[in-house]
């Protein structure tokens, strides 16, 4: 009876000694834009499966240091049901925010005056805007923006040659957003946009491809057509179909990416079979930058060994942060505006072809702040 009772002490005083810590997956589902083409849904765990695998490999490791990781979940079409779940999770005392949600709801986040009391990580919208002209200490990106990808692209094009573009646009607004980033780099990096065109046509090209683009990409030179066309409405049909037999890069070809299949450096190998036997699919970019995210978190924790919010946030912005992620390379946070700085992997479906940044690309303090904004392009301050 007397060992029961202190078996029973001895347990409530290591549970009482435990770390729990909460953290918020916010996923906001919209109804997409019909396409004009056979585009590969994506999977509806999109996001979900790397979050939840990194609570879980953490896991593995925290409960040796008596703290333990829970992933609450929230996705859903509706932006109010949303807003309610982080108002209550911040209400209940928590700090950790993961947000898969549009632009729209992420300002309006961020506008919250909860939001103060919250760490927010953007994981998944690559909007160069929101790092441009949001500067709160608590706001981290660890998905890439829209101008490190396309930096890391045209570096290599320069790199190789291939300095007269022609560039093909989309006309929904995310096209857009990528043509702003795409122009900013070829200015940025000394190439030229020989010719641009907008794809206006709104009929299904999937069986005039071969009669449509060789008409539409009619131009005297160009050395490869750079696509921005985020939905894939019509540019997975532009190969071999080009009045010049030229190369395909952008949002379909040879493609800026975070995460792809066929990373296998630096241990990615291992994270690759682990995520699949996990999944039951590949790895895909989204996952990736949702593991990111949770590894930020359990990471300053685990260095911290607090949750408070400060004491983190103070410990991600320092110099003594660093996140090992599969790159060959230690990852941290700009202290400008809360992008992870990462190589980008150049690749095409079936081979990663290149990394950037390029060889020769500098920078007076890391050539990974090559890719992206840089502080005298930002328009607010922390």
């Amino acid at each position: 009876m007397r060992f029961s009772i202190l078996l029973i002490l001895l347990i409530s005083t290591i549970s009482a000694q435990t770390l729990n810590v909460n953290i918020l997956y916010l996923e906001q589902k919209i109804k997409k834009p019909p396409v004009l083409s056979n585009v590969i849904e994506e999977p509806k765990d999109l996001g979900l499966q790397g979050a939840e695998i990194a609570i879980k490999d953490s896991n593995k490791s925290a409960k040796f240091l008596n703290q333990n990781f829970k992933l609450i979940t929230k996705i859903s079409y509706d932006e109010d049901e949303l807003k309610k779940s982080f108002e209550d999770f911040i209400v209940e005392n928590n700090s950790f925010v993961i947000l898969n949600v549009e632009d729209d709801l992420l300002k309006k986040i961020l506008q919250h005056p909860l939001s103060k009391k919250a760490l927010l990580i953007n994981a998944s919208s690559q909007n160069t805007d929101l790092r441009k002209n949001y500067c709160q200490k608590n706001l981290l990106h660890t998905s890439a923006s829209n101008a490190m990808l396309y930096d890391g692209l045209v570096q290599f094009l320069i790199k190789r040659n291939f300095k007269d573009i022609f560039l093909v646009n989309g006309k929904n607004e995310k096209d857009k957003q990528i043509t702003q980033d795409i122009k900013r780099a070829i200015k940025k990096f000394g190439a030229k946009i020989v010719k641009e065109k907008t794809w206006e046509n709104n009929s299904d090209i999937r069986r005039k491809a071969n009669s449509e683009f060789p008409v539409f990409t009619q131009a005297d030179d160009y050395d490869l057509i750079l696509l921005s066309d985020y939905y894939g409405d019509f540019g997975e049909f532009m190969y071999f179909n080009t009045w010049l037999p030229r190369p395909i890069a952008g949002t379909q070809g040879l493609k800026p990416l975070i995460w792809h299949k066929v990373i296998e450096q630096w241990g990615a190998a291992q994270m690759q079979s682990r995520f699949e036997k996990f999944a039951s699919r590949w790895m895909q970019e989204k996952d990736f930058s949702n593991w990111l995210a949770v590894r930020t978190i359990i990471n300053a924790i685990t260095r911290t060994q607090s949750s408070n919010l400060k004491t983190n946030l103070d410990y991600i912005h320092s110099k003594e942060f660093e996140l090992g992620a599969y790159m060959g390379r230690k990852l941290s946070f700009r202290e400008y505006n809360g992008q992870l700085r990462m190589p980008i992997s150049l690749v095409q479906p079936r081979a990663l072809i290149s990394t950037s940044p390029q060889v020769g690309f500098l920078h007076p303090i890391t050539d990974l702040d090559t890719l992206g904004i840089a502080p005298f392009e930002m328009n607010c301050k922390q």
